[in-house]
């Protein structure tokens, strides 16, 4: 399935790719990680995504389907 994920706390192009190897790490294909959001494919559940980045220092707003 195809997500789109709303982010708050990134700032910077290292947060970028912070979400973006949390989102690998995981297995998802992040096809699209941007300040502020993450578009993505993942077979798992969506809470998992949340928690991940959450670990990071980020909060999760929401997850929707894409």
């Amino acid at each position: 399935m195809r997500y789109i994920a709303k982010i708050e706390g990134m700032g910077c192009a290292h947060c970028i790719a912070r979400v973006t190897n949390a989102l690998k790490a995981l297995g998802a294909d992040a096809e699209e990680v941007k300040l502020g959001s993450a578009s993505f494919s993942y077979e798992g559940e969506t809470a998992d995504v949340k928690d991940a980045i959450e670990d990071l220092g980020f909060d999760v707003i929401d997850i929707k389907e894409a």
